[in-house]
Formats: structure tokens, sequence, C-alpha cells
């Protein structure tokens, strides 16, 4: 069972941002994007993720581009590399940003994730304890999303970094880490977890989702990040983004059928033992409809706001298609 209450209690609309929507090296921008989408209909705000050492992305050491948009098929394609300002900033500012929230009756979402292991801040369980520790313990937040999904993390030989999502072990050594380090969490946690689409992350992923829940940690869980090891390509088939191996993660309306179906897996998966944030192709109110008639509290992405140029208009668009959906559902089966 939660720990705690959902999400679902606190938003007065089921559609939220996901992570690496409200992101960076520069404070000022972050609180700036805060109170522009406090100001709109968004159920909450998602800030981060942050990662303990300050990070400056990929786009330091390759250049550009790390992000690209297929407007044709759909898709983003996002090389990044979790640009974050790091976890002591990220503290300084946390109570600013959910002051700001606030204002407009928002909830906020930090937030956090492993990155590559050394020795001063340890492996991915024990840096996942120490952010999620400090930020309970420091701002009391209302909820805190640990990302174990990420896949644009780049290594020294050019590879990416292990997702710990796909690492049952790690994972169960993940909660042992928080149980000891966090106990029973001050406010509601959440984890946000990659897709599985293979056939061996489709064997291995009840068995996470298993340790999650039966872990008495966790309030929600995300599903799902970005997919991984995605290469775009020009028509004469060059690889598009800048860093090695051109691999990013892919996501966009062209995803959304996978979304939906790693929907149903964690719904088929957790019952009604978690609440689920569905992301992952939710590009309009048709599909934020869908998600939540398949068992999700709310719903949401990035890329619709990263594509449009006023995030109240995006928003205020995707509502209002959602409740379109729910009016057309409606009457016809008052008509049937």
């Amino acid at each position: 069972m939660a720990t705690v209450d959902g999400v679902s209690r606190y938003i007065e609309s089921p559609l939220v941002n996901a992570a690496g929507s409200i992101n960076g090296t520069n404070k000022e921008a972050i609180l700036r994007e805060v109170d522009e989408l406090a100001a709109t209909a968004i159920g909450a705000i998602t800030v981060g993720s942050f990662t303990i050492p300050r990070q400056e992305g990929n786009v330091i050491q390759y250049g550009e581009p790390v992000y690209y948009h297929d407007q044709k098929k759909g898709r983003n394609y996002n090389s990044m590399g979790l640009p974050n300002i790091g976890l002591d900033e990220a503290l300084s500012i946390a109570h600013e940003i959910a002051r700001h929230a606030d204002v407009h009756g928002k909830p906020t979402i930090f937030s956090v994730s492993p990155t590559l292991p050394n020795e001063e801040i340890g492996g991915p369980a024990q840096q996942a304890g120490d952010l999620v520790y400090r930020f309970f313990d420091e701002v009391s937040p209302e909820f805190v999303e640990l990302n174990v999904s990420c896949p644009n993390i780049v290594t020294e030989d050019g590879s990416r970094k292990p997702m710990l999502g796909y690492d049952p072990e790690g994972m169960e050594e993940l909660v042992d880490t928080l149980k000891h380090k966090v106990g029973r969490p001050s406010g509601g946690l959440g984890i946000k977890v990659p897709p599985y689409l293979t056939d061996e992350h489709k064997e291995l992923m009840p068995r996470v989702a298993n340790t999650i829940v039966e872990s008495g940690l966790f309030s929600f869980v995300t599903t799902s990040n970005t997919i991984p090891n995605q290469v775009p390509k020009t028509r004469s088939g060059e690889q598009i983004l800048s860093v090695p191996g051109g691999a990013g993660g892919m996501s966009g309306p062209g995803t959304a059928l996978i979304g939906q179906e790693q929907l149903s897996m964690w719904v088929g998966a957790v019952g009604s033992k978690l609440e689920i944030i569905s992301t992952l192709g939710v590009n309009n109110g048709r599909e934020l409809y869908n998600r939540l008639m398949l068992g999700a509290v709310a719903a949401g992405g990035v890329t619709f706001l990263w594509q449009s140029k006023d995030w109240k208009e995006a928003v205020t668009k995707m509502l209002t298609e959602y409740t379109d959906a729910v009016d057309e559902v409606e009457s016809g089966a008052k008509s049937s």
C-alpha cells in the first residue's frame, strides 16, 4: 500500500508537465518558468530532474544539436544529459519554487535523479537516498519524484549510464537504502520508470514493480521516460544529434501507442496500490482522456510545452480538447 495519499487529491486538473520541461543551469530561468506555468490551468508543476553535482549537460562537451524535433513523424529526440543546477542550488530555491506554485494553488513535484557514480557521491542507490532525504528533510515538499530512467548521461567511453529501472537487484538495493536513509516519507514519493519494450525488459518489469509496491515507500509511479538509444538521421543517413553515437531518448506524439502500452502494463502490475501518472506521447486533449480511461490519475509531457510559444495557450488547448473528448463520449453514451 502507498504510504501517503497520491497526487490525485491535490490537483485541480489531470494535466501535468513532465520532468525536464522546467530545468537547466539558470536559477532565474527556472523560477520564471515556474511562474509562467503556475499561471495556467496545469494540475501540478514538476521541476527537475536535479542531480547531486551541478551538470552543464552534453551541449557543453559535444555542441549542438542535442535536441531534434521531427514534426512530420511526431517525434522528439533529446540527449541533453540532465543539465541542472545541482542539489545544493536546487535546495536553495526550492522553498521559493513551492511558494510561486502555491500562489496559484499548484502542488510541486521535485524530480531528482542519480548520475554517474564516483567515490564522493557514491553509486545510484546512495545518491538516490541522499537526494530524497535532503529534499524531504530540508524542504518538506508535497511530492518528490525519483527518476531512475534518464537515458542520456554519456560515460567516458561514449556509452550511456545504465538505468537503475532496468536493474532489479539495483532497485532492491535502492529500496533498502531509502528505508534506511529516509524511512517513511513526510510527503508523497513517486518513482519515474523507463519504458519496458524488449522481451528481456518485459520479463523483469513485474519484479521491479513488485519491489516498488512492496516497499511501502511510494505513492505514485510515472510511466514512462523517453525511449532510449534512438538515433535520428538525415535523409542521407547522417546522425543528427552531436553526442557519441547520435543516440537520444525519443518521445513526442508519435510515441503515444507505446505510452498507452506502458501505462496498461503498470496498471496491471500495481492495480490500485499506486497511483499512476502517464507520460510519453501525451500531446493533445484526446490522448489525455485516453490515458485517464486506461487508469492514470494524471498525464502529460514535455513536447506540448516545448513546441509551443505560449505555455498558457498550450495548456488551455489541451484541457479544452480533453473536456470536448469527455463531452463527446458522454453524449454518445446518452444517445445509445
